[in-house]
């Protein structure tokens, strides 16, 4: 079928080339309504449930709240994990379902469930809801806005009624977060002294300003023709209207509002403030919804904010500060540089090679036509422009080529021996090499399939990588025996003398020559000292680091402070700017936009009090002087034992990536489970101190939990009883006193206002005034809380996490030199230190457990790679001890792989083992091309030692060509330059380094191995 292919593109040369022109149109036309996006979609499906009871201690909302929501939500289908949060009023409970799993479906299967727990909890809970369909993976965009004229409460208006509803419109936005600055509330600060006098209860104010903030209905009446709609306004709607709210009558006077509260228009209790530069500001989160395309989104975004700056104040500044797009734009710019250099790379060695300009010329043509058709599949499946699908563009340009690059040599080298014989010359040419290449295309693709199958984040990661090197590979099989033999046929010379060797070839010859005749005139040796190659190349093994993934750079990192429990937000907004202000000297940091505290939405619950997460800006990539990791060395060595106060770093998207995949912000987690909280602490801080001990373990953080001062309030039954009181209208009383409580809503337009009762705070502003809340009893009369309950001040958790229904304490740490696997050890040997209680255990999660799931897969897919592989060669050579010959050169492209990864510091991580997996498909290749020649060389009547000598000279050329091609195609790559580069520099290192070394080690341990044990063979049939 292959020969026929090759006979009709030669006959039908327009129609060949009127087919290519009609695919290079589609595959423009498919570049061009491809999406992009940074990475692919890597949201897993996640579905959060919050729910709020103000009020409550972290243990209460625990045992009330978060594990009925658990034990209901364990049983659905898919479940991977559950996590929850509770602290004081909230919880979060995340249910992490198994990749693949529909979102969609996911969500609809949770509310289903939820609804029968609802009844169950502690009455005033509100309703749980369900968090935005999307994830931190999909926060496009971050921006602030900061004014020096207006005040904080109408800058915090302008970006909630004018900012994030005109964002919030844009199609595939599931959520606009504002934080910081201040919410204008309609405040009715309660006077206690005069609700005594009056004998009146914080009740009674919320009703009444309920019962009078309504409008109404009287249907309609009729007057002959004309019926008129009856309609009752009695909304409230300005401050002044709330003077006038009447309370209740006492002996025939009405008691308005303003006579027992001082009303007033004022900003919100705040829970979180945003600085830019120290200067206070709002900031936005915008996140996508689940499954929209991201470019589309960031577009609408870009678009909507230019429309509304103009219609803005002149003092305002609205600024995206984290923006996809950019960094978007900046990789695709990076790897399509990579892709062009990649392409004139391999046109200089096909030319410095044949000395031969229309011979590069058709490798040259070949090569943008296979991009624009790999263009065409991605369109149609669905496959979008990111870093790790042009990433396997730029690794299968080296790749796919190699099957023109061979196709070409070979037609080259007949005509230049078969002058004058143009039609047999390219078509033998052409045949000749159709079993190599047809095999070993079948090996690369082979060899990647598997990664098309991975589960879970790597394989949504390296999916798209996969899929375009798949393609590329088809497309090059079919472009080298079709439109390369056409080419070859209409361009190359076939006169005599017309081509000669070039002066590169010769002087490989002059190096191959006499090492090949080395080796076969002293095999042993030459087989003991690649076996010592190996051996060294094995203990290297022990000094490279290992991870998940390599760190990015996004031009920007995290600076996330911890401070001890109960840390007021001023008080941490104080320190935070202190630790900020030093790191703002660091060199080339450009703005730093600080997030204290949390938002007012229920879904943020790390960020409480005592934390700040704080994006630190750097200038321009062409205008840095330092890298990430120097800048980040420089701050801790100057920040170094500030007092109470826990700093680590990260980069923006990776931190998104570990808390979406592993749920722990850190490379490394640690966990201890058990069901004591104090013992967990105690055992956890123990631990902690091991860690800072270890060497390479940096950004220690234990999540200081423990200690959060509170005040116990211990209903007194008997007494509560004598009043007529339960204790949940004592819990209302005390709720709106102390905390507040929102009344109605006042509305001006599309803008809502809370109307928020609670007491004056020179009754509240002690813990001891605490006693002196009064309650309403059912009589009228009011009695002191401290009547009827005991109160006193004790400490408690601030926070409680559970996994998989067990309670948990968890360590996380960021690891230096990479060696992750190493410091577990070390941390396991010393667990026993610990001395643990029976019915309490010690997990490691993180980036490590991710990592542990990879390493044990990989060698799955190994072993079935090397079966696969296996039965193509034995369908190739029809030889069992050919095909093991072949198999026993894989050792040689881990040799050169892992020199390459020691010498340049790179780690093993997901992005390096996919290197070793795809030089192990390019070593075999290699080995094939030259074992069929071999062949074909006994097959004319060789003796072996002529043949091996024969044909590694004839092949030197096209594999060297073939493997110098494909390494200088990913050697942009390997450079690392620019955003996007980082995840595929591991993998380049890997194979450049593995070809480096394999290639010339094939080119002479191979006939060497052929010689001896095809001797043995030839001895044996004889004996047969």
């Amino acid at each position: 079928m292959f020969q026929k292919l090759v006979e009709f593109s030669i006959k039908n040369r327009l129609v060949v080339f009127l087919s290519v022109i009609t695919l290079i149109a589609l595959g423009v036309n498919a570049l061009q309504n491809l999406p992009t996006e940074f990475l692919p979609d890597l949201s897993s499906p996640i579905v959060s449930v919050i729910t709020e009871k103000p009020g409550l201690a972290p243990s209460e909302v625990e045992n009330l709240i978060t594990r009925p929501i658990e034990n209901s939500l364990q049983s659905l289908p898919d479940v991977e994990n559950i996590r929850s949060r509770s602290t004081s009023g909230l919880s979060l409970v995340t249910v992490t379902f198994k990749w693949g799993t529909d979102y969609y479906w996911a969500r609809q299967f949770i509310s289903q469930n939820l609804a029968e727990v609802i009844p169950k909890l502690p009455a005033g809970t509100r309703a749980p809801f369900l968090s935005n369909a999307a994830s931190r993976l999909g926060e496009v965009i971050e921006y602030y806005l900061k004014s020096d004229s207006l005040s904080l409460m109408d800058l915090r208006e302008l970006a909630d009624y004018d900012v994030r509803l005109k964002l919030k419109s844009v199609p595939g936005v599931a959520r606009v977060a504002n934080m910081g600055g201040e919410v204008r509330q309609y405040q009715i600060l309660v006077d206690q002294d005069k609700l005594r006098y009056y004998q009146i209860g914080l009740d009674e104010i919320t009703t009444a300003l309920e019962d009078n903030n309504v409008n109404f209905s009287g249907s309609v009446v009729t007057e002959g023709p004309v019926e008129f709609t009856v309609r009752g306004l009695g909304r409230l709607y300005r401050l002044k209207d709330l003077y006038q709210v009447v309370v209740v009558t006492r002996n025939g006077f009405p008691v308005y509002l303003k006579d027992l509260a001082t009303i007033r228009e004022a900003p919100q209790f705040r829970r979180g403030v945003i600085y830019v530069n120290g200067k206070e500001a709002v900031r936005g989160v915008v996140t996508k919804q689940y499954g929209s395309d991201t470019q589309p989104v960031i577009n609408g975004l870009s678009k909507a904010m230019n429309e509304i700056k103009p219609y803005l104040p002149k003092s305002v500044e609205l600024r995206p500060f984290f923006n996809q797009a950019e960094l978007i734009l900046v990789s695709v710019r990076n790897l399509r540089d990579a892709l062009l250099i990649g392409g004139f790379a391999v046109l200089l060695i096909v030319l410095l090679f044949l000395s031969n300009v229309r011979s590069a010329l058709i490798i040259g043509i070949t090569l943008p036509i296979s991009v624009f058709m790999t263009f065409i599949f991605m369109h149609l499946f669905h496959v979008t422009i990111n870093v790790m699908s042009l990433g396997g563009i730029a690794v299968g340009l080296g790749i796919m080529i190699d099957a023109a690059i061979v196709v070409t040599e070979n037609i080259f080298r007949w005509l230049r021996n078969h002058p004058g014989e143009k039609h047999l010359a390219t078509l033998k040419g052409a045949v000749e090499m159709l079993n190599p290449v047809k095999y070993s295309t079948a090996i690369i693709i082979v060899v990647f399939v598997p990664l098309m199958f991975l589960p879970g984040f790597e394989g949504k990661l390296f999916k798209p990588f996969a899929f375009t090197i798949i393609v590329s590979m088809l497309v090059g099989l079919t472009l080298s025996i079709t439109l390369t033999p056409l080419l070859c046929y209409t361009f190359l010379s076939s006169k005599p003398g017309t081509s000669k060797e070039s002066w590169l070839t010769r002087a490989f010859y002059r190096i191959y020559d006499p090492l090949i005749k080395v080796a076969l005139n002293r095999p042993f040796r030459a087989l003991l000292f690649v076996l010592l190659m190996l051996v060294l190349s094995a203990g290297m093994i022990s000094f490279i680091g290992t991870e998940l993934l390599p760190p990015f750079d996004e031009n920007a990192f995290m600076v996330k402070i911890y401070l001890p429990p109960g840390t007021s937000l001023d008080e941490s907004a104080r320190v935070s700017n202190q630790i900020l202000g030093i790191a703002a000297q660091a060199p080339d940091v450009q703005n730093i936009i600080a997030a204290v505290g949390r938002s007012e939405g229920g879904e943020e619950t790390e960020g409480m009090s005592n934390f700040s997460e704080n994006y630190v800006e750097l200038v321009p990539r062409e205008q840095r002087t330092k890298s990430i990791e120097d800048i980040e060395d420089w701050i801790r060595e100057k920040i170094a034992g500030y007092p109470g106060a826990i700093v680590t770093f990260d980069t923006p998207l990776n931190d998104r990536i570990e808390e979406s995949i592993s749920g722990s912000r850190g490379q490394l987690a640690v966990k201890i489970f058990g069901p004591d909280y104090d013992v967990l602490m105690a055992k956890a801080a123990a631990l902690e101190n091991i860690m800072q001990n270890i060497p390479g373990v940096t950004d220690l953080f234990m999540n200081q939990s423990a200690g959060l001062p509170f005040i116990n309030i211990l209903i007194d039954r008997n007494a509560a009883g004598r009043y007529g009181l339960t204790p949940e209208n004592i819990a209302d009383d005390v709720e709106t006193a102390l905390e507040g409580k929102t009344a109605t809503t006042v509305l001006q337009g599309v803008k809502e206002f809370a109307v928020f009762v609670r007491l004056q705070k020179r009754f509240r502003d002690s813990p001891e005034k605490v006693g002196g809340v009064l309650i309403s009893t059912p009589g009228e009369k009011q009695v002191k809380l401290s009547q009827v309950a005991q109160i006193w001040q004790d400490t408690g958790p601030m926070l409680i996490e559970r996994e998989n229904l067990q309670r948990r304490v968890q360590i996380t740490c960021n690891v230096s030199g990479g060696d992750i696997n190493g410091i577990v050890s070390n941390i396991q040997a010393r667990i026993p230190q610990l001395g643990l209680p029976k019915g309490y255990s010690v997990a490691f999660g993180g980036n490590y457990a991710r990592q542990q799931e990879l390493n044990h897969l990989m060698i799955r897919i190994i072993f079935i790679l090397l079966l696969v592989v296996f039965m193509l060669l034995l369908l190739a050579f029809h030889s069992v001890w050919q095909a093991v010959l072949i198999l026993l050169t894989i050792p040689l492209a881990l040799m050169g792989g892992l020199w390459a990864m020691f010498f340049t510091l790179t780690t093993f991580n997901v992005s390096s083992l996919i290197g070793f997996v795809a030089h192990f498909g390019l070593t075999v290749q290699k080995g094939v091309i030259l074992m069929e020649y071999i062949n074909d060389l006994r097959g004319q009547g060789l003796s072996v030692h002529e043949a091996v000598v024969q044909a590694g000279r004839t092949r030197m050329r096209p594999v060297l060509m073939t493997a110098l091609a494909a390494s200088l195609a990913v050697l942009p790559l390997a450079l690392g330059i620019g955003a996007g580069a980082e995840i595929q520099q591991p993998m380049a290192i890997v194979l450049i380094g593995g070809l480096m070394v394999s290639t010339p080690m094939v080119l002479i341990i191979l006939p060497v191995l052929y010689a001896q044990v095809g001797k043995v063979v030839k001895e044996q049939a004889l004996k047969d």
